[in-house]
């Protein structure tokens, strides 16, 4: 019986050491985008979901709100897009790739179509774990 308990125990930690990796961006994230009329603070809430899905949204004072589509977690790299309703030329589609490295993410962005005027089409910045 004791034999059993110690197989089972190893099976779910070694099934648990995947998931506890993919938790490493779990929480919240600030960050600041240099743009034409200054910096553009963001603030970043991702969930780690089953499987390495992510989930979560971007928040901005002027944006509001804006929901994770399409996020996945790979170890420390992870990807996801936003869609931007009501931009000068419809919606703004923003893919976006990153890797975590302690309590700091590193994110490159990059628009999909028509670019906004005075946005660069790629943008790498950096975030921050919110303590």
């Amino acid at each position: 019986m004791a034999r059993r308990l110690y197989v089972v125990a190893a099976a779910l930690a070694l099934f648990a050491l995947p998931l506890a990796a993919q938790t490493g961006v779990a929480g919240k994230w600030n960050a600041s985008v240099d743009t034409p009329n200054g910096p553009f603070m963001l603030v970043f809430e991702f969930i780690v979901e089953a499987a390495g899905k992510l989930t979560g949204s971007l928040q901005n004072e002027f944006i509001g709100s804006i929901p994770i589509k399409d996020g996945t977690v790979n170890g420390n790299d992870i990807t996801f897009k936003l869609s931007i309703e009501g931009g000068p030329n419809g919606t703004m589609n923003i893919g976006y790739k990153g890797t975590v490295k302690g309590d700091e993410l590193s994110l490159t962005s990059k628009f999909e179509g028509e670019v906004p005027g005075g946005v660069p089409a790629e943008q790498s910045f950096k975030a921050t774990r919110a303590k």
